[in-house]
């Protein structure tokens, strides 16, 4: 390669005579040249600043043929790609030999520069066209066509881009992760010498604008499969809701029945059969409990349980808690103590919200304790609007190893799946719809600590006043 020093020069290193007419840049810190190597150098580290993760693959071709004109004095650039991009997945015999007669076409993904005329018939060109872009395609070799003769080697094509004012091309495989993507070709509005370093660049190029192409495609899937997720999960929280709201309605009017019969409200009835109805009641209202446990998690998964903050006294809705829990723990033998100040102190919060977090920590905790006690503590931190609630629910129970304290949160999630069928059978919703709530309260449900076979503490926090704002805590529970 020629030293810059020896003849005026344009951005890629070449007489201005040769048709091009770019300045070469100047370094202002210095007030020298810049050479055509380091400027081509520059120009492929701006490019792989701008090829961020945002770009579709539209955007990143054009980044790429931009530069590629500015860096070489290109007049055209055009990107293709080989069939789809990235290839589609076959799901039958049928399908794959649609993928397979696709991927002997070639498929513009942008252009710069090019006729209509030229552009229009690359469209879903055939990979054994006899033209430049399909041989490269064929090959994965590149070719560089450095005048108008070599141009005309392709009769049809040549023509068409000599009649638009091309003298001469570059057209170079496009390869990502060791796979021929597609073909990038350029053209000069005069005849060229395409050194070393030219060349290099040009491949160079070819290899970023595939990565970035595969790259928008694999988050453009990756988004369209999420969105679908999405929408399957809402529509199973919808099915859940309605199959839950129709099993409730049922099953109230069971153990109303059950309750007219047991007072003797239509006759006597024996002792024996005041212990059947007590068992239907019993059963009635477990059953009424997990449904419930549906019918919540349906709603905060279907975003339809909206909080509705009210000034509300701590006291009040930690004793109305307790008063669903209390039947429990006395069935068992348990006994739950409270701890915490005895100072009123107001909240501003949803009551139902809290007292379902409430509810659903202490029922976890009666529910996998069979002696000891369960301990309610809660204190305050902060001060003011800005202060916090810390609540410690603590039990004798069988505890949670370490690998499993984040899997009680999943929904219908049990590390023994066979105590549904037991008399701690359960959803699996308890905790899962206790922290959605905490958190859509601005507040969060951990464990703070378990030891198998000694029992476990969940921490709750809330804030004093409910802001609206579903931010993460600032300040998190430690696990």
């Amino acid at each position: 390669m020629r030293d810059p020093s020896d003849e005026p020069q344009s951005a890629t290193g070449r007489n201005p005579q040769q048709g091009e007419h770019e300045q070469i840049p100047l370094d202002h810190s210095h007030g020298v040249a810049i050479s055509g190597a380091s400027y081509r150098l520059r120009a492929l580290a701006a490019l792989s600043g701008s090829l961020t993760d945002a770009l579709g693959p539209t955007e990143a071709a054009d980044l790429v043929e931009q530069q590629a004109l500015s860096a070489l004095g290109a007049m055209s650039a055009v990107v293709v790609t080989l069939g789809t991009f990235p290839p589609a997945v076959s799901t039958s015999a049928s399908a794959g030999t649609s993928a397979s007669s696709d991927a002997l076409t070639l498929n513009v993904v942008h252009a710069i520069g090019l006729p209509a005329d030229v552009q229009a018939a690359l469209e879903q060109l055939p990979l054994d066209a006899p033209v430049p872009l399909a041989e490269v395609a064929r090959t994965g070799e590149p070719l560089f066509l450095a005048s108008e003769g070599e141009l005309a080697r392709y009769p049809d094509w040549g023509a068409a881009m000599i009649r638009a004012g091309a003298r001469a091309a570059a057209i170079v495989p496009v390869w990502a992760n060791g796979e021929l993507r597609g073909v990038l070709g350029l053209t000069w509005p005069a005849p060229q010498i395409f050194d070393e370093d030219e060349r290099a660049f040009v491949l160079t190029l070819g290899v970023m604008c595939a990565q970035a192409i595969m790259r928008a495609h694999l988050r453009a899937a990756e988004r369209r499969a999420r969105e679908t997720a999405e929408e399957a999960n809402r529509s199973k929280a919808r099915f859940v809701a309605t199959i839950s709201h129709e099993l409730r309605t049922p099953m109230s009017a069971i153990l109303g029945y059950t309750a007219l019969l047991s007072d003797e409200m239509y006759g006597p009835v024996s002792a024996l059969q005041k212990n059947h109805l007590g068992r239907v009641t019993a059963s009635g209202t477990h059953l009424l409990g997990l449904v419930e446990e549906l019918l919540g998690y349906a709603r905060v998964e279907a975003g339809e349980d909206i909080v509705r903050a009210e000034a509300l006294l701590l006291r009040d809705a930690v004793e109305q808690s307790l008063v669903l829990i209390h039947p429990l723990a006395t069935q068992k033998g348990l006994r739950i103590r409270i701890e915490g100040a005895e100072e009123p102190l107001q909240l501003y919060t949803d009551p139902r919200k809290l007292r379902q977090i409430l509810v659903n920590l202490l029922a976890n905790a009666v529910k996998f304790t069979n002696t000891g006690e369960v301990i309610l503590l809660f204190r305050v931190e902060g001060l003011g609007d800005d202060g916090r609630i810390h609540f410690e629910i603590t039990d004798t129970g069988r505890g949670i190893a370490l690998e499993n304290r984040e899997h009680v949160f999943e929904p219908f999630w049990q590390v023994d799946p066979t105590t549904t069928r037991g008399g701690a059978g359960s959803t699996g919703l308890g905790l899962a719809v206790a922290r959605q709530l905490a958190r859509s309260l601005g507040g969060d449900v951990n464990v703070a600590q378990s030891t198998v076979g000694k029992g476990s503490t969940f921490a709750f926090i809330l804030p004093i006043r409910f802001s609206g704002s579903k931010a993460e805590l600032q300040r998190t529970v430690k696990a």
